[in-house]
């Protein structure tokens, strides 16, 4: 067996993470020889870890909350997507060189496109909350060229940034009720504090697919006040994570899996959970 290359996922929380188990599933379609594990970062120390990754001979990360506009920054070198969004949850490491990517916004639209069949153009998209996910979305959303994107977020301040930056729409919640919405994106944690989104159920009346970044063994708040409102589809963000993890493999290794039955594979991991 050749040498080991090694990866990890690191956040703050990151114990619930299945990213081994999505990566270890994906390096046996090729035979490669890999370890992934689960590294928590304290708060304010990402830079140090990094370095430490780097000298003990990790050949990548994935990033998750909190810690995607710190990834960003400490990169010598970064996609597109990275920049334009500001944010990366994927580096790779050569050398010296820390390289900065984003498959978050890819891995979306390949749900979406793939295993939901939905295609943005020309819709009218709703996101709810203005973090560094919906950073990683919104420049692959504008590239589908839909017809209108609007961000509800707490912060007004934090929507208008975005709406500055991307050329959408910033409205309050209590506004998300005037307007039909083909797609409707839940980026907020309410889910994760198991708490329903600060909108009205109509709002999904004639709503296409209700999709909520985060993942569960059970349908979470946000989807299950979308099927009572009217949503055709609701889903978790599962597709999602399979899919901008694939991103990044193939950022790492050059070669993308096959994810429809790695997808399959951890539904049914969190659904025995």
């Amino acid at each position: 067996m050749g040498k080991v290359s090694k990866f990890a996922v690191v956040g703050n929380p990151v114990a619930h993470s299945l990213s081994p188990q999505i990566h270890m599933e994906f390096a046996k379609q090729f035979n490669d020889s890999i370890s992934y594990e689960k590294i928590e970062i304290p708060m304010g120390e990402f830079d140090d870890y990094v370095g430490d990754l780097i000298s003990d001979g990790y050949k990548g990360i994935n990033v998750t909350i909190p810690f995607k506009l710190d990834a960003f920054r400490c990169a010598t070198k970064s996609s597109g997507n990275a920049r334009q969004a500001n944010a990366a949850n994927t580096l790779k490491f050569e050398g010296n060189k820390i390289l900065a990517e984003n498959t978050d916004g890819t891995g979306f639209i390949k749900d979406l496109k793939g295993r939901l069949d939905f295609s943005l153009k020309n819709k009218n998209i709703l996101i709810l909350g203005a973090g560094g996910s919906v950073r990683g979305l919104l420049p692959v959303i504008m590239d589908e060229f839909p017809k209108k994107v609007s961000v509800a977020n707490r912060s007004v301040q934090r929507a208008q940034q975005l709406a500055d930056e991307f050329g959408i729409q910033s409205i309050l919640y209590d506004e998300t009720g005037s307007e039909k919405y083909d797609l409707i994106i839940n980026a907020t944690p309410t889910s994760l504090q198991n708490k329903t989104p600060l909108i009205a159920k109509d709002t999904f009346e004639d709503c296409t697919i209700a999709y909520d970044l985060v993942y569960s063994s059970t349908p979470t708040p946000f989807m299950t006040v979308a099927k009572e409102g009217g949503a055709q589809v609701a889903s978790d963000g599962l597709g999602m994570l399979v899919e901008q993890a694939a991103d990044s493999y193939n950022f790492w290794l050059g070669h993308r899996p096959e994810t429809k039955s790695v997808y399959e594979y951890i539904r049914n991991l969190i659904t025995q959970q």
